[in-house]
């Protein structure tokens, strides 16, 4: 109900923008042509700026698209998985175990013109808002704003440290991710200086979002405006009651997931309203479609590194932290590609950037030769 009236708020605000703004959403905004390789494993012509928004009492990073011109004399940055800590955490880590982990984005660059539209990303428990910027920044690369928000609730701080204090009155997912939804189409539209004024589409939103992250996604794939969902090692039991988003979605999963068995994916795509896609990415495990296990210098991920320096975690969080880091999983980078496609397929035909969709069907299987995977749909 809440998320509902606040998109209303949004709605009003929406046609005002419209009004005022230098640069309304037209048929002349960028829709960047589809690959003539049939797939989206490429990045796009754009570059990804980044920009960091604070929403109350958490943080929201923003990626999107930026003329390759306008990164001249810039560097991409990096993120630094100890700024995700507490700092009762941190003080137990040696000052120099911090590893940098690099990303393909441009911090606060200038965007390119015309307006895109807004994907959010919903990050999984046990993590942070940053945690697939292999994705995040490849969808920017297409012509897409990706936004993410800090889940404190069940963030890694949370779920490492036990900190009661860190939220006393914890937010519901579709109420934060209202408000952020609200300072995006309406706040940083209009803010003078924003990188992202008049550059964020009033019209429809998607939804994409890891594990716990999925579970978001289908909960607020159902609200007005969202026109695709795509759950990321997500599913639902034999016996759900869960009513799901009567909307288009693409399942995606890896096949050695041991946190939401892959059993619970193809669950959830046989329950789902038609146009649905379901993929099976061979050898994947969990954290398959995150940054976390090449964070590292020997890859691990947060997790590993604590263990590493010997700090106390728990059983069922280093399950969580680890699976699909183990040796005999398919390297995470190897299945990137697989990933990027279908998101990428996914949200163009979803949004009209593609009349008809491209490559999302199994004929692509030739193109990613480092990862094997299969493919269904209900149309």
């Amino acid at each position: 109900m809440y998320a509902r009236l606040l998109y209303f708020f949004v709605f009003v605000l929406a046609l005002g923008l419209g009004a005022c703004s230098t640069e309304t959403s037209s048929s002349s905004d960028p829709v960047p042509p589809a690959p003539l390789t049939g797939n989206y494993r490429e990045v796009g012509p754009f570059e990804a700026g980044v920009t960091t928004l604070t929403l109350n009492d958490r943080m929201v990073e923003v990626w999107y698209p930026v003329d390759p011109a306008a990164t001249a004399g810039l560097e991409p940055v990096p993120y630094f998985i100890r700024d995700e800590l507490s700092e009762e955490l941190n003080s137990l880590l040696p000052g120099d175990v911090n590893p940098p982990y690099p990303t393909a984005a441009y911090r606060d660059a200038q965007a390119s013109g015309g307006r895109f539209p807004l994907v959010i990303f919903a990050h999984g428990s046990a993590s942070y808002r940053n945690q697939s910027t292999f994705l995040t920044t490849h969808l920017a690369s297409w012509g897409f704003v990706v936004a993410s928000v800090d889940y404190l609730e069940r963030g890694l701080r949370r779920q490492v440290d036990l900190d009661e204090s860190l939220t006393p009155d914890p937010e519901l997912d579709d109420v934060v991710l209202t408000r952020m939804v609200v300072m995006l189409l309406a706040d940083e539209n209009s803010r003078a200086g924003s990188p992202l004024q008049g550059r964020v589409s009033t019209d429809q939103i998607a939804i994409t979002g890891h594990s716990a992250g999925g579970g978001t996604s289908i909960r607020f794939g159902g609200e007005p405006d969202v026109i695709t969902y795509i759950p990321l090692s997500a599913g639902i039991s034999s016996d759900s009651m869960v009513s799901l988003p009567d909307r288009p979605s693409l399942w995606l999963t890896g096949a050695i997931d041991a946190i939401v068995e892959p059993e619970r994916t193809a669950n959830a795509f046989a329950a789902s309203n038609a146009p649905a896609r379901h993929v099976v990415i061979e050898a994947m495990g969990h954290l398959g479609p995150s940054d976390i296990c090449a964070i590292g210098e020997n890859g691990g991920g947060p997790i590993q590194i604590a263990l590493d320096q010997g700090l106390p975690i728990p059983d069922n969080l280093v399950r969580l932290g680890t699976d699909g880091c183990q040796e005999g999983a398919l390297p995470p980078p190897d299945g990137w590609p697989v990933i990027n496609h279908f998101v990428t397929a996914q949200l163009r035909w979803a949004f009209g950037f593609d009349e008809e969709p491209v490559g999302l069907s199994e004929d692509v299987a030739d193109d990613f030769p480092d990862a094997m995977f299969t493919y269904e749909e209900s149309l």
